[in-house]
């Protein structure tokens, strides 16, 4: 919208110009037929087409370089946005890490481990979170009786409550728990300190006002994660990790994966909170996340990147299309190719730039002797062929220079 209010600027400008100057040259005793060549001459040399031409050939060519990389793009003016991006922040599940959580280890307190991970199993059984579906999986592999649910309620970032038996169960972060005044002990609480130290995130599980134990859940961070984030690094971009995590689970994947930043125990509307603030800092950002949990702050940053391709989706003749969800789509799953829409985004701007300097070495060159600058010293006016002809060449250089993106 900003290019186009741009191009009407110059547009009206040029004319007001042509009409200005016309009028007083034919005020200066020139003949009608003559101040006519001068009004479309200056019409000519001023109108902004090689501006115009600019970007969009460019854009369009970035998208389709992007295409090849397996990168689907909401329009090729996401290339012109991706380029000023310096902040890069993600989500820690399935964004940093693999995203397939495993229980890593059981500590239990006054009951046994088996007891643990039923309770805990039987309580977020109907939970979406690859977390929790995680902790269900491994109590139906190793074939632990489930107790029936009354209820359940999930509280994203926080955790899952459920009433079995009459008797509130609570599965979920450790701080969520001891607002709801449950007691946990000093000796859980320094288990789950040494196991956040890992990097594991610890789930607490509690049964009437007790604590019962914690389940601990590890999630890998691939290699490929990691060398995409010291590429980042070298193209100047400021990495940041939101999760729901403990403060210290946080920092221990953060020196890992060699992050700059690590947010941690925010909710899905903390993380909207933490990106506009970011934002009003002065950032530039895009932000990669979980699609079921992420979907609020992603829509808050510059920029939505969904991490994999997206699920089919059948498309009705009568329905109308909806626009798309994210900004930029990385089909093969992969981190590193945000990498190479960067480089592709930069080079593309770059050529934009030199199509910007070719536009503006035409009008330089082509409006003095329209206004009448060499008829001043003992010259001709340009004639309006001329000034033609001098815009087309602008546009073929710029049309050739914009192949190159």
């Amino acid at each position: 919208m900003k290019k186009q209010a741009n191009i009407r600027y110059f547009t009206v400008l040029a004319v007001l110009l042509a009409a200005g100057m016309s009028g007083y040259w034919y005020s200066t005793g020139l003949p009608l037929p003559e101040t006519i060549n001068i009004f479309a001459a200056i019409l000519l040399a001023g109108l902004p087409i090689p501006l115009w031409l600019s970007r969009p050939v460019a854009l369009a060519r970035g998208a389709k370089r992007a295409a090849k990389e397996d990168i689907d793009l909401a329009s090729p003016a996401v290339i012109a946005e991706t380029a000023k991006i310096d902040t890069l922040a993600v989500a820690k599940g399935g964004i940093v890490t693999e995203g397939h959580p495993y229980v890593a280890a059981l500590v239990p307190e006054g009951i046994s481990q088996g007891a643990l991970l039923a309770l805990a199993a039987s309580a977020v059984r109907d939970s979406s979170q690859p977390l929790y579906q995680a902790i269900y999986q491994t109590a139906i592999e190793r074939r632990l009786h489930l107790q029936r649910l009354s209820a359940a309620n999930e509280f994203p970032g926080y955790g899952v409550e459920a009433l079995i038996n009459r008797s509130p169960l609570r599965v979920g972060r450790g701080e969520w728990l001891q607002e709801e005044g449950i007691e946990i002990s000093a000796n859980l609480l320094t288990k789950a300190d040494q196991l956040s130290q890992r990097g594991q995130t610890t789930v607490f599980v509690a049964n009437d006002k007790y604590c019962r134990g914690i389940i601990a859940m590890a999630d890998e961070i691939p290699q490929d994660n990691i060398t995409a984030f010291h590429k980042f690094h070298r193209q100047r971009l400021k990495l940041v990790m939101l999760t729901s995590d403990s403060r210290r689970t946080a920092n221990a994947v953060r020196k890992q994966a060699a992050i700059d930043e690590a947010h941690a125990n925010l909710s899905p509307q903390d993380k909207v909170r933490e990106i506009q603030l970011l934002r009003a800092h002065g950032a530039t950002l895009a932000m990669a996340g979980n699609p079921a949990t992420d979907m609020p702050a992603m829509a808050a940053a510059d920029l939505s990147i969904h991490v994999g391709a997206l699920p089919e989706t059948p498309v009705s003749a009568d329905a109308p299309q909806a626009p798309p969800a994210f900004s930029i789509v990385l089909k093969s799953g992969k981190l590193w190719d945000f990498s190479s829409l960067l480089t592709i985004s930069r080079s593309t701007m770059s050529i934009v730039k030199a199509n910007r300097i070719l536009a503006a070495i035409a009008w330089l060159l082509l409006l003095p002797p329209a206004l009448g600058l060499l008829h001043v010293f003992g010259g001709p006016f340009l004639p309006p062929f001329c000034a033609a002809a001098g815009q087309l060449l602008a546009a073929i250089l710029i049309l050739l220079n914009s192949l190159r993106a």
